[in-house]
């Protein structure tokens, strides 16, 4: 669109001469109306209609908008920042719009689980306007258009999880809906940056069975806690009366070899005074038969 725009920056140029050039003609011609009360009136009365002409085909627009200008209902050329010409009565303005990033928000919308579990969800979604063209004539409402197809998006997405899932994934869901909304709005000049699941509200009845769920998980976790002490403390006691059990034991075994040693020795001393004894007598039986054997003779 290059020589579109091209031959619009001319005519607005050119627009711009013509009411200079008007202005001036009339400022010129003042002096000469001034001759006769109808000259003048007729000459007041068009400078007034070329100041009025030429201050309808101003436009300014503002750092981070943008319009589209159609000439005889088609469009022409864009309006970037700044000030800017169209021509009265043959073209007009057809939308200012921001291309500043925007907020959205998805209202709340009932929603099924893979698992039959009835909930409400809502979503915010950030979007910017990469193409007004687009914006303006691909679609009919761009807004409405991307709140409709995030919410189908999001219903899909949560009916395929379980609803344990929809609270853990809420990442991976988020994910997927801006990656689907993407594909689809991008033809019509929209660029999704984020979209963000709020909130998710499951129905009273199964706000009920989960807390009665949870109840009974706290009571199941606290049994299971005071069981495992319990066998802890009896472990503890068991191991604890083993350890004396073998202590004791010991204790027995160690003073029994000391007894067995002890006895040992005393047998030992005994059967050794014994044998000396016995060698002594032997000794003295020798002599008092030698001395016998002397008086015989």
């Amino acid at each position: 669109r290059a020589a579109p725009t091209r031959r619009a920056t001319k005519s607005a140029h050119w627009l711009a001469r013509m009411h200079t050039a008007t202005l001036f003609s009339l400022v010129a011609l003042l002096p000469l109306g001034a001759a006769s009360g109808v000259a003048w009136e007729l000459s007041a009365g068009a400078a007034a209609a070329a100041v009025m002409l030429a201050v309808s085909s101003v436009r300014i627009i503002s750092t981070g908008e943008e319009a589209l200008v159609e000439r005889l209902g088609r469009f022409e050329r864009r309006l970037h920042p700044g000030l800017s010409f169209v021509i009265p009565g043959i073209e007009r303005v057809s939308i200012y719009a921001s291309i500043r990033e925007q907020v959205l928000d998805v209202p709340p919308q009932p929603c099924i689980t893979s698992d039959n579990a009835p909930l409400s969800a809502d979503a915010v979604v950030f979007f910017r306007i990469k193409d007004l063209a687009r914006a303006r004539y691909a679609v009919d409402d761009f807004r409405a258009c991307v709140t409709n197809l995030v919410l189908t998006q999001l219903r899909s997405e949560i009916g395929q999880l379980t609803l344990d899932q929809t609270f853990a994934a809420r990442e991976r869901l988020n994910q997927k809906l801006l990656e689907e909304a993407n594909a689809v709005a991008a033809g019509w000049g929209i660029d999704v940056t984020r979209i963000e699941v709020r909130d998710i509200h499951p129905s009273p009845e199964i706000v009920s069975s989960m807390e009665m769920q949870m109840a009974a998980e706290r009571k199941k976790r606290a049994a299971i806690l005071q069981s495992e002490g319990e066998k802890a403390a009896l472990i503890n006691a068991a191991e604890g009366r083993r350890e004396a059990t073998v202590l004791g034991a010991r204790g027995e075994q160690e003073r029994l070899q000391m007894e067995a040693r002890g006895l040992a020795d005393s047998l030992d001393r005994i059967a050794a005074s014994l044998e000396g004894g016995a060698s002594g007598g032997a000794a003295a039986d020798g002599g008092a038969a030698g001395r016998r054997d002397a008086a015989r003779l």
